[in-house]
C-alpha cells in the first residue's frame, strides 16, 4: 500500500510538473504573468514556475531575467510581450528580448513566432526586437528565417572584406558609406533563409535588409549579458 501511495503522488508531480519551461532569475519594475485559462494577471517575483500558456508583460520600466530547463536564458526587455507555448514553442507579440539558446539537436530544435517571421532556432545567442522597428541581430550561431505571409524581398550585404577595407581607409567617410544604397546586392525573392553571425536584418514590410554587427549592437548586447551574469 505505502508502495502504491509514493507512486501515486510521484505520478501527480511528474504531471504537475510536466509543463514547467523556466523560472523566473530576476525581475526589475513591474512584470505581470498571465497563466493559460486565466484573465487575472499576477505580480512577477523572483522564483516563479514558468509554464507552458504564461503571457508575460514587462512594464516601460520592468524587465525579468528567464532561465530555461535546458539552461538557456531570456531576458525579457522593457515594455516587451512573451507568451510561451511549450519547451519549443514561443511567441514574441512584442518589445525587445535577449536570447540565449544552449545547442540543441534539430529534432528539439525551438521556434520563435514573431509578427514579422518565424525564427528556427538550435542554439545561439541573438535579440529579437518586435517593436516598430523590427530586427533581429545575431551574436553567434546561425538562425533560420522564415516567413509567415509573403516572400520577402532579402537584400543581402555586400562581401564584408570590401565594406572593412573601405571603413579602414575612410574612417570619416563610415557613416556615409553605411547609408549608401550600393551597399546591397541585388534582392533576393524568399520564402525562408539562414543569417549568420556578426549580422543583423530589418524588416519593413516584405523587405529585409541585411547588414553587418555595429558598436551600437557590442552595447546592447553588453547589457543584456550583464543583467544574466549578475544573476550568477
Amino acid at each position: 500500500m505505502r508502495k502504491l501511495f509514493i507512486s501515486m503522488v510521484l505520478f501527480f508531480a511528474t504531471i504537475l510538473s510536466a509543463n514547467v519551461v523556466g523560472s523566473v532569475e530576476s525581475v526589475v519594475g513591474n512584470v505581470k504573468v498571465k497563466s493559460e485559462g486565466s484573465f487575472k494577471k499576477s505580480k512577477v517575483l523572483a522564483g516563479l514556475e514558468v509554464k507552458e500558456g504564461d503571457l508575460i508583460t514587462t512594464s516601460k520600466k520592468g524587465s525579468t531575467v528567464i532561465k530555461l530547463i535546458d539552461g538557456s536564458s531570456v531576458v525579457v526587455d522593457v515594455s516587451s510581450t512573451i507568451h510561451f507555448g511549450d519547451k519549443d514553442m514561443i511567441e514574441q507579440q512584442g518589445g525587445k528580448i535577449y536570447y540565449k539558446i544552449t545547442s540543441r539537436s534539430a529534432k528539439n530544435s525551438l521556434k520563435i513566432k514573431t509578427p514579422f517571421a518565424i525564427i528556427g532556432i538550435k542554439g545561439t545567442t541573438f535579440v529579437i526586437n518586435a517593436t516598430d522597428n523590427a530586427s533581429v541581430t545575431l551574436q553567434e550561431g546561425l538562425i533560420g528565417v522564415k516567413s509567415i505571409k509573403e516572400e520577402f524581398e532579402l537584400y543581402r550585404k555586400k562581401v564584408q572584406e570590401e565594406f572593412n577595407n573601405y571603413v579602414s581607409k575612410q574612417q570619416s567617410e563610415f557613416e556615409k558609406y553605411k547609408n549608401a544604397q550600393n551597399k546591397y546586392a541585388v534582392a533576393e525573392s524568399t520564402k525562408e533563409f539562414d543569417l549568420e553571425s556578426g549580422n543583423r536584418i530589418s524588416f519593413d514590410g516584405n523587405r529585409v535588409n541585411e547588414d553587418a554587427w555595429s558598436k551600437e549592437d557590442d552595447a546592447e548586447f553588453k547589457r543584456f549579458e550583464q543583467l544574466i551574469n549578475s544573476m550568477k
